[in-house]
């Protein structure tokens, strides 16, 4: 802080002078708040704090693409906002209320103030009364409708972002080999769909409109109050309060250190808890059967007190920062007050330096919150990467054969597989004729389903290959290969819908009578149209309305509708 003189009689060129804060680096440091356009570098910490953090950020903000126009619609209703509230609220204090109660012995010597006399020369007095009055509810209106725009705006913008963003890991879904899914828990995915997509959404739309429109409320108020320092000796302790603005950057520095490992520590836990829920309400009859209820009960609440505790943590944190950037704020307005009113300030005059430091200081407080969601984001992020960013082996080749109907047979060439460093198939050699039926007989855990899987390709040997008419599988795009290939599961799941929509998803083209005839093939006819509304009879979630051997006809009869010229019986 440098100290100032108190001797009114000072020239402001040596107030200016006394009060340049070194440090300027080609520009970009501290300058003289002196010069309104200068004052954001004020914030450069805070800046720099926010930069880093959307660095991670930017890969998603694609998604804003869509609604670029309805997001910069939502900014300018922002930035509205922020000058009717940075600069229209203090200017009210400064201009309307001294005119409102009006001190010829007071009167401003600004240049508003002059030219607004001069203009209002002939006006009476109950007219500029009346004027000066309307002043206080046109700027509320203005900054009321500009703020509720842009929280509607900024809203519907998210929650298209939200939209992409969950679709896009769906995608991703849907294209990544089974081995992902054995090695993650579907719970613990669900938590990444849908939970950490929400906070990442935050991140991207709410935060980038305030990324703007709180920095812009911050320079409309601290412009003001360099304007009028640079103008009026009397509002230099203004500038003291603003030099504490960079004391609370080192708040939001420490604080969110701690914030980010928290927050990545409680999302974690978010969807571990998820997961557990999953596994619990995908289990009903297992833990009734043994009695277990007391035990997922006991594991539920163990995770839910896990997550409260670190909840409480993040919470603690987050709520840390406004009052520790309030504490700052007062300690510099108490000297600007204290130094104001010992160089001649009056009560007009920190009316309008009390109304322009809270908006001055206010952005940096939401700037501090924008900070401490960045790190909550990043966590999100990360979560949400672990699934954008795996890598898919069954990739398909660059160029591709076209398959057609098999006319030879599968053969297995040396092919060895193991799930980990765990060997399952060793060097199997095996040719399997077109229009033959093997059977794979032998103790569970021999390799059976594993054999089965690597041919439609959900699994690559580790060594070996294997091949139809002579071509290598892996030739072959996905899509090609399985279409002609039925597999009936141990397991089948059947998707919420009718009996004749799961039969169709065999073929999706497939007609009523074809549907019929594949399930008079799997002997499911008649236990079909005992059902109460036949066909149309819905089977509830995974087919759970139905017995466990109608749910096996139903899978081979959406295989047999298939009519693939391979058949896999699991």
């Amino acid at each position: 802080m440098v100290p100032m003189s108190h001797n009114r009689t000072a020239p402001a060129s040596d107030f200016r002078n006394r009060m340049r804060v070194r440090g300027c680096c080609h520009g970009r440091g501290w300058v003289c708040p002196a010069r309104p356009q200068e004052t954001a570098c004020r914030q450069r910490g805070s800046w720099r704090l926010c930069r880093r953090a959307l660095r991670k950020f930017l890969p998603y903000y694609r998604h804003l693409l869509p609604v670029k126009w309805v997001f910069g619609l939502g900014v300018l209703a922002g930035l509205i906002y922020a000058v009717a509230s940075g600069a229209g609220l203090p200017l009210m204090t400064k201009v309307v209320f001294p005119i409102l109660f009006a001190d010829e012995s007071k009167k401003g010597t600004g240049w508003w103030e002059m030219w607004l006399d001069s203009k209002l020369a002939g006006v009476s007095q109950n007219q500029l009364l009346l004027l000066s009055c309307l002043w206080i509810p046109v700027i509320f209106l203005i900054r009321g409708l500009a703020g509720y725009a842009n929280s509607v705006l900024i809203n519907y913008v998210g929650l298209r972002v939200s939209e992409g963003i969950r679709t896009d890991l769906f995608v991703k879904l849907q294209s990544l080999p089974l081995s992902f899914f054995k090695s993650n828990r579907s719970g613990d995915l669900l938590a990444r769909l849908m939970s950490d997509t929400e906070l990442l959404r935050q991140v991207l739309a709410q935060t980038s409109s305030d990324l703007i429109k709180q920095p812009a409320t911050l320079i409309a108020a601290a412009s003001v109050l360099a304007t009028q320092a640079f103008t009026d000796k009397r509002f230099a302790p203004a500038i003291i309060a603003l030099v504490s603005v960079p004391l609370c950057v080192g708040v939001i520095r420490t604080i969110g250190k701690k914030l980010s490992r928290r927050a990545k520590q409680l999302q974690e836990k978010g969807g571990d808890l998820t997961a557990t829920l999953a596994e619990s309400l995908q289990s009903p009859l297992e833990i009734r059967a043994y009695n277990l209820q007391q035990r997922q009960i006991s594991i539920f609440r163990a995770k839910v007190r896990k997550m409260l505790g670190l909840s409480m943590k993040v919470v603690r944190y987050r709520q840390a920062i406004s009052p520790s950037i309030e504490m700052v704020a007062a300690t510099g307005f108490a000297f600007a007050l204290y130094f104001g009113v010992k160089g001649g300030m009056t009560f007009t005059d920190f009316t309008f330096l009390g109304m322009a430091l809270y908006m001055a200081y206010e952005p940096v407080k939401k700037l501090g919150m924008i900070h401490s969601l960045f790190k909550q984001g990043e966590a999100a992020v990360e979560r949400i990467e672990h699934i954008l960013k795996e890598p898919n082996n069954l990739a398909d080749t660059a160029e591709p054969k076209v398959m057609v109907d098999p006319r030879q047979g599968i053969r297995f060439n040396h092919v060895s597989f193991a799930y980990g460093a765990d060997p399952v198939l060793r060097d199997i050699n095996l040719d399997i004729p077109i229009g033959q039926v093997v059977a794979l007989v032998g103790p569970s855990g021999a390799g059976k389903t594993t054999f089965a899987h690597l041919v439609p390709r959900f699994y690559d040997p580790k060594e070996g290959s294997i091949t139809i008419d002579g071509v290598d599988i892996r030739e072959f795009p996905k899509k090609e290969l399985r279409n002609h290939i039925a597999v009936v599961p141990q397991t089948p799941a059947l998707f919420t819908g009718s009996i004749a929509e799961n039969i169709r998803v065999g073929r999706l083209d497939a007609t009523d009578e074809e549907v019929r005839e594949a399930a008079q093939k799997a002997f499911a006819h008649d236990f079909i149209l005992a059902q109460p509304d036949g066909y149309l009879t819905e089977v509830g979630e995974r087919g759970d309305l139905l017995s466990g051997g109608q749910r096996q006809r139903i899978a081979i009869a959406r295989a047999f509708l298939r009519d693939a010229p391979i058949l896999i019986l699991d």
